[in-house]
């Protein structure tokens, strides 16, 4: 199974496509993550930061299905918050603060995928361990049936 850290812009993009059953490549990621067929890599601190965009975004309730989906549903990779950030300084001066942890989540998983679609972060975080791709360049190169 890919091992993927899924951005929030495609977390609640899909999430809100999907609860309006709109198509779109986001909403195909998310059902990905829900059949079990990536593994989400996520840790407390990004949860958190998706809860409160959704909130944001939508409602409390919208957010509370996001993180139900998230924990309950996909059952993700947890990577602590704290070995993140001991890793975090090795990154510091080339990835951007605000993405930060979200490059070192994939580098301590050992991803096989960074799925975002911040073209300027894809473009920073390109690197020899993982794919950095858009959610339609992830679902060209996949094959799931």
């Amino acid at each position: 199974m890919l091992k993927c850290f899924v951005d929030t812009n495609i977390i609640l993009i899909g999430a809100l496509d999907l609860s309006e059953n709109k198509i779109s490549d986001e909403a195909r990621i998310i059902d990905l993550v829900i059949e079990g067929k990536i593994k989400h890599i996520v840790t407390i601190q990004l949860l958190n930061e998706y809860h409160e965009a959704a909130k944001r975004l939508m409602d409390k309730d919208f957010a509370g299905w996001i993180r139900y989906l998230i924990v309950d549903v996909s059952k993700p990779i947890f990577i602590p918050d704290d070995v993140c950030k001991e890793l975090e300084p090795k990154f510091v001066s080339l990835i951007p603060k605000e993405d930060l942890r979200h490059f070192v989540c994939c580098v301590i998983a050992e991803a096989d995928y960074l799925i975002s679609n911040n073209r300027e972060f894809l473009k920073k975080s390109k690197n020899d361990v993982f794919k950095c791709v858009t959610p339609r360049e992830f679902l060209s190169i996949e094959e799931f049936t």
